[in-house]
């Protein structure tokens, strides 16, 4: 008996060590089988980056980058293309940049392709951490980590932008040789313009921001900054002169059209003359950042009290009818 004890004793301590060493073991690798990312689009979708950022959030949920993924024109276009997935879906649907790389080809994620290009595809590291500007709010659902890149984004913002194997969103490369990157402007200058509010729920006071709504091609309010017109009319000709104020290539993508359109109405509103000049991609000539053009008209048959005018109208895509396209820029000259 005294034996059996001794076994059995002997049995359950070796049982006990060898419990105590799986649990030394096991115990920690248990513990790091988290997978912050993972848990990030956790709380992405039960609504954490919306209740602890509101105002950024509206500003968000209300862009074209919410929208990447499930805009309609998108996905029709899309789906023309062969091997989508590389060449068109990875910028609609990506996943967090810091980890696939700044400046690189963007990867397109499994899930959450609805979210567009969300909070995380530009703010979320392989930690779990989230990078941003200066100021940022301490919180207790992820670590912050100071970045620099936020106070002059461009090159974060080529990643996606400044691809030139898709030259439908490269205007990173034009822009580079702009008078706007000479003087340390950014893509943000113009696209996240300064507002002033509360960061997150935990601000006490509200401070300057980028605002998060990437304003361009579907802003008429953006377009409407994008070029000027002028016009010099002389008995012999008719000098009309477009000048681009962005600080990339216009118009910015491969399937956009500018129509500069030259237009002579009578007194009582006879259309006698009109000419149409496209600027597109197709047609090799778009305009340079900041360049200036000057297009002559010959002498238009006209009459006192007859009109000149000359648009400047945007057509989002090669179906888009007429109807739709935007006026950028007019100019109106009454024959006296």
């Amino acid at each position: 008996m005294k034996t059996r004890r001794r076994k059995v004793t002997i049995s359950l301590g070796l049982f006990g060590c060898v419990l105590v060493t799986l649990i030394a073991i096991l115990g920690p690798r248990a513990e790091n089988t988290t997978d912050p990312v993972k848990e990030a689009y956790q709380g992405f979708q039960e609504g954490k980056c919306k209740s602890c950022h509101p105002a950024i959030w509206r500003e968000w949920e209300n862009s074209m980058h919410a929208k990447a993924w499930v805009d309609e024109i998108y996905q029709e276009i899309a789906n023309q293309i062969e091997d989508r997935e590389t060449k068109c879906d990875g910028c609609h649907a990506p996943q967090p940049i810091l980890i696939t790389g700044i400046g690189e080809m963007p990867k397109l994620r499994n899930g959450q392709r609805e979210a567009g290009v969300s909070c995380l595809v530009c703010h979320l590291d392989a930690e779990g951490a989230m990078h941003g500007p200066q100021a940022s709010a301490e919180t207790y659902f992820h670590a912050n980590v100071t970045n620099l890149i936020y106070t002059a984004p461009t090159t974060l913002c080529s990643t996606c932008h400044g691809q030139p194997t898709v030259p439908e969103h490269d205007q990173v490369s034009s822009f580079l040789n702009s008078k706007f990157a000479e003087e340390h402007q950014s893509c943000a200058t113009c696209h996240m313009p300064v507002v002033k509010r509360l960061q997150s729920t935990a601000s006490y006071e509200s401070i300057k921001g980028r605002k998060h709504t990437w304003r361009g091609s579907r802003s008429v309010a953006q377009l409407r900054r994008a070029a000027t017109l002028r016009l010099e009319i002389t008995p012999e000709k008719t000098s009309v002169k477009l000048q681009s104020k962005t600080g990339h290539i216009l118009p910015g993508g491969t399937l956009r059209t500018i129509i500069l359109e030259v237009k002579l109405l009578s007194p009582e509103g006879i259309e006698r003359q009109t000419e149409q000049i496209s600027i597109s991609d197709k047609a090799r000539n778009r305009l340079l950042p900041s360049e200036e053009r000057t297009y002559i008209f010959d002498t238009l048959p006209s009459a006192t009290g007859d009109t000149l005018t000359v648009r400047l109208l945007y057509q989002l895509t090669p179906k888009t009818p007429k109807s739709e396209w935007i006026v950028m820029a007019e100019k109106n000259h009454v024959v006296p």
